[in-house]
């Protein structure tokens, strides 16, 4: 694999790019402790005013609003006939795992700039596409640009933690009687191989059109408990491990959906290695051999089914001659497209089959809607995304994480999700919510201008 910034071009554009000052800028939004666990929020009002101070072209030309504890800035444009623009992101960053502080290169939240990185929680995940948007805009508002379009920054406060925030904020906007053009989000955030597609002569970066739906299943069990030696009709603990192995034994289909079909058909052309190069030449024919070739594939399966991934256990004695009394479990799905969380409950109910175990959703929602590529949004962000990394194909395709885009669905039907801000694979990996989390000078600049360019296109042309 390349390095990732082999593929950058065009990097003399904006050649007054204040490149040195967004990343010390960056690192100091890094300092700011924005871990959002419910108790301390003095990091957010450090960050927030850090904002304040850094863009005074931003500041001048729009208004900052507190909702909650999101960020709703709005810039007016000069047409009210245009429908506005969203750029959004999310300032809270996951906490660094207990006992593994000593393992970062550089301390977590210092924003150390060396060996030409940026190190820190949030450079990748997503502080880096917060500032990279404020960054973009105070560039062209110092450069006296205007927007023609309205424009809004929406960065709320919880996407890691309680998804509270940016539903609030488009809620705001609903009532408001905001109808946008498109939204653009976190996603993507690197460049991959082909090979997985059976394509490996070529790279390519995604433009994710949608989001699988999310749900945590709870089950539990009660019983009294007492003395390992007295297990008569089993325990609380091997009832509920039936339980959670009866889902995990039972996955749900592969099945290619229209999203897939797209990306497959648009990497079709580049396609060289069976058994893909015969099935991709009608994908809507070889559909269920598509999705069964994809379930073998560790990249691929998670685009051809819901997802089952037990993640928590709890509610055991610490000692190993006790007996657990209440006990639970917590699966995690990550449901494919066309299907629901009802769907879900309906079958775990119905493999586990089991009337002294309990299920109910801690939190669920269903995929999101499509993304539009016919409109202004989609060919805008591809055209900028190619004009800044070259010998890449930008694809359509979707997450299988979950983002905060889904919650603006219902005042937009082109909600993208894509940060031009790159990372090397092995970087992403492991740094997106793990250990040395870090980004590389030049691409938070190439970053900041592919913002630029897309931010461009929204004012009035001269």
């Amino acid at each position: 694999m390349k390095d990732i910034t082999e593929f950058f071009t065009n990097e003399n554009d904006y050649p007054d790019l204040d490149a040195g000052g967004a990343a010390g800028r960056l690192s100091a939004a890094v300092r700011c402790v924005t871990v959002n666990d419910g108790i301390d929020y003095s990091g957010f009002d450090v960050l927030q005013s850090l904002m304040r101070e850094s863009y005074p072209a931003v500041m001048r030309a729009g208004s900052f609003e507190l909702i909650g504890r999101s960020v709703l800035i709005t810039i007016p444009g000069s047409n009210t006939e245009l429908r506005p623009a969203l750029f959004m992101s999310h300032q809270d960053v996951v906490p660094v795992v207990a006992g593994t502080e000593n393992d970062w290169t550089y301390p977590a939240f210092s924003g150390t700039i060396a060996d030409g990185y940026i190190w820190g929680r949030g450079t990748l995940d997503i502080k880096e596409q917060v500032f990279g948007i404020f960054e973009a805009a105070e560039y062209l508002l110092s450069h006296g640009a205007r927007f023609e379009r309205t424009v809004y920054f929406a960065f709320g406060e919880d996407e890691e933690t309680y998804n509270f925030g940016a539903r609030a904020i488009s809620d705001t906007l609903k009532n408001r009687g905001v109808r946008l053009e498109f939204v653009l989000d976190e996603g993507g955030g690197k460049i991959q191989s082909g090979v997985p597609f059976g394509a490996p002569e070529i790279f390519f970066s995604q433009i994710d059109l949608m989001e699988k739906g999310y749900a945590d299943l709870e089950l539990s069990v009660k019983s009294i408990g007492g003395h390992s030696s007295r297990p008569f009709g089993g325990t609380s603990l091997g009832r509920l491990c039936r339980a959670v192995a009866r889902i995990v034994e039972n996955p749900f289909p592969a099945e290619l959906s229209p999203v897939v079909k797209g990306a497959f058909s648009a990497l079709a052309p580049y396609i060289t290695e069976e058994p893909l190069k015969t099935l991709v030449a009608d994908p809507e024919g070889n559909a269920e051999a598509i999705a069964a070739y994809c379930l073998g594939v560790p990249e691929l399966f998670p685009l051809v089914t819901t997802t089952i991934a037990p993640t928590v256990i709890r509610g055991s004695s610490a000692a190993c001659n006790v007996m657990p009394q209440n006990m639970e479990a917590v699966v995690n799905f990550r449901i494919a497209e066309g299907h629901t969380t009802a769907e879900v409950m309906e079958k775990c109910q119905r493999v586990v089959a089991d009337p002294e175990v309990s299920l109910r959703f801690l939190q669920a929602n269903d995929p999101s809607a499509t993304a539009r590529t016919d409109g202004f949004g989609y060919r805008t962000l591809k055209e900028a995304m190619n004009r800044y990394f070259q010998d890449v194909v930008i694809i359509p395709s979707m997450t299988a994480g979950a983002t905060d885009a889904h919650h603006y669905e219902q005042i937009c039907d082109t909600c993208l999700r894509c940060s031009p801000f790159m990372g090397n694979e092995a970087d992403v990996t492991r740094g997106v919510h793990g250990t040395d989390e870090k980004l590389s000078l030049r691409a938070c600049a190439q970053g900041i201008r592919v913002l630029i360019r897309i931010m461009e296109t929204l004012t009035e042309q001269k």
